[in-house]
């Protein structure tokens, strides 16, 4: 993953996690409302794609 790619992933993943906020309003209860889940869905699967993206690149470093 180059350096681009890893930044457009931060940058969805941070547009992601404010438009989850402004969703829930401080308001826990929110978050298993209908419109609210995509959103989590799509994050968690963006974390995790970084993590993974991350690891890579700290074994290339390594190894």
């Amino acid at each position: 993953m180059t350096e681009e790619s890893l930044s457009r992933l931060e940058q969805e993943m941070e547009r992601l996690r404010s438009q989850l906020h402004q969703s829930v309003e401080g308001e826990p209860s929110r978050l298993s409302a209908e419109h609210v889940l995509p959103l989590s869905k799509r994050l968690d699967t963006l974390i995790v794609a970084m993590q993974k993206a991350k690891r890579i690149c700290r074994q290339t470093r390594i190894g």
